[in-house]
């Protein structure tokens, strides 16, 4: 670690230099508040990092900016390198010189001598638990996220403050504590992911404990969070035939499964609900696949949407399974509406659904509850699975990548993909990145590749340049 050769600054504020009188309490101690600044080398460059000691006894580290310094050639008698300025002019304002480096130094002490001693016991007392409440509410009001997002958001608070004591003094809280945590839940076995999840959502807490002056530093950002393990490029996808397959096993109800009453009869009246119930599932198996709609999305979607003499489908609203009971939905996960074209099959589909005796209006429900709300999406799901099995693929959930009801999505997109350019494709899934979208190019077979690819080989175009090299002839 490069030094640089700076005064430690301890002088007098200007009121006792005129000998006026300070109350007992009011003001911290100036010569409790010292500092320095060093350089530092960073992957962006030399920076300077300004250590200082608070009122408080607290110990600060800050970073200023980045450095425009050269060696002058001069030591310390410790041995460390006296920075001069550097040479011309600076790239930006951003850089400082070593004497803009001190007078930021100075403006920071000075700043913190001034500060009354109450308010420095009073944010020194801020607690983890005061940390995490700050976040949670800004994430709630400032970031507007969704009621499903705070939950998990909660969720996650209430791990931290676990792990870290609710009670534990904010700025006491250490660089070691954060890679400790992070080391922790790795040995413990928790999900990378959730690992990546958990110290993020510490780092942006801190960062606004930061902005509101309870602690003087991010320690998180010091830590190197493991990143999200890559996005499996493998999905599972089923054909029309095996679509069809699944969704005749899920609208089957076995005798078994029927309600029956005390006298061992079934009862039709309870019976009847189950097979509607298990017929308009096996419906939003097939939507699924022949749209591309996310299961949130078939939640909230209408009779309004359907276009039939267009044969489209308008997807306009969301309303995700982590939602709490009730809740409005929202606008798809692109924020924006888009337009599905509907095959035959799905027409089909959509006109037997609307024969179930459920309400058609405009502003109904396509796949409604028993009682007209939003429909389970956790039992929809378990159906999906059971129907896999009773289909005759139950390998494919009990595979390292099981299937899952998002697939029917990829068996969609990967479909799509064989007959609509990647745009298209893009378009009717609402990705608003098309590398989303460019995992479906390597599902799609190019049978004629090699055929085409054997052409641009078939002949030598020749050049200026003449023969390259030998010949195996000569």
């Amino acid at each position: 670690m490069n030094l640089c050769k700076i005064l430690v600054l301890q002088r007098t504020d200007s009121w006792q230099a005129v000998g006026m009188p300070r109350p007992a309490s009011a003001i911290a101690p100036t010569s409790e508040v010292t500092g320095l600044v060093r350089i530092e080398d960073r992957a962006k460059g030399r920076v300077w990092i300004a250590e200082y000691r608070r009122a408080d006894r607290k110990k600060v580290r800050k970073t200023l900016g980045l450095a425009w310094v050269r060696d002058s050639g001069a030591r310390t008698p410790r041995g460390a390198i006296v920075w001069r300025a550097g040479a011309g002019p600076k790239p930006a304002d951003h850089y400082l010189t070593p004497k803009e480096a001190e007078r930021a130094l100075e403006d920071l002490l000075h700043e913190e001598r001034r500060r009354p001693r109450r308010e420095v016991e009073r944010q020194g007392r801020r607690t983890i638990e005061d940390v995490i409440a700050a976040w949670l509410e800004h994430s709630r009001t400032v970031k507007g996220v969704t009621p499903a997002t705070y939950r998990s958001y909660e969720s996650v608070g209430k791990s931290l403050r676990e792990a870290l004591g609710p009670r534990a003094l904010a700025r006491s809280l250490s660089v070691g504590d954060v890679k400790r945590l992070q080391r922790e839940m790795l040995d413990a076995g928790r999900a990378r992911a959730t690992v990546h999840h958990q110290l993020t959502s510490l780092r942006r807490a801190l960062e606004i404990a930061f902005k509101a002056g309870w602690i003087d530093g991010n320690v998180a950002d010091e830590v190197e969070i493991v990143p999200l393990p890559k996005v499996e490029p493998d999905f599972n996808v089923l054909e029309p035939s095996q679509v069809e397959l699944v969704a005749e096993a899920i609208a089957t109800v076995p005798e078994s499964e029927l309600p029956r009453m005390r006298n061992g009869e079934v009862w039709e009246d309870v019976a009847e609900k189950v097979r509607t119930t298990r017929l308009l599932w096996s419906e939003v198996i097939r939507i699924a696949a022949y749209t591309g709609l996310r299961i949130g999305e078939l939640r909230a979607l209408w009779w309004v949407d359907v276009d039939w003499s267009g044969a489209a489908l308008r997807v306009a609203r969301n309303a995700p399974v982590t939602a709490p009971v009730g809740n409005t939905p929202k606008a798809p996960k692109s924020g924006k509406a888009r337009s599905v074209p509907l095959i035959p099959q799905a027409l089909d589909s959509l006109r037997r659904v609307s024969h179930l005796g459920h309400a058609t209006g405009p502003g109904d429900l396509v796949f409604p509850s028993l009682g007209g709300g939003l429909f389970d999406g956790g039992r929809v799901r378990t159906a999906f699975y059971e129907g896999l099995e009773t289909a005759g693929f139950e390998h494919l959930r009990t595979k390292p990548n099981p299937m899952t009801f998002h697939d029917l999505r990829h068996t969609f997109g990967t479909i799509a993909a064989r007959v609509f350019p990647l745009a298209d494709v893009q378009a009717y899934l609402g990705h608003s990145d098309i590398s989303t979208t460019m995992r479906y190019a390597h599902h799609v077979p190019r049978t004629d590749a090699a055929r085409l690819l054997a052409t641009g080989f078939a002949s030598d175009r020749g050049g200026a340049g003449g023969p390259i090299g030998r010949s195996p002839a000569q």
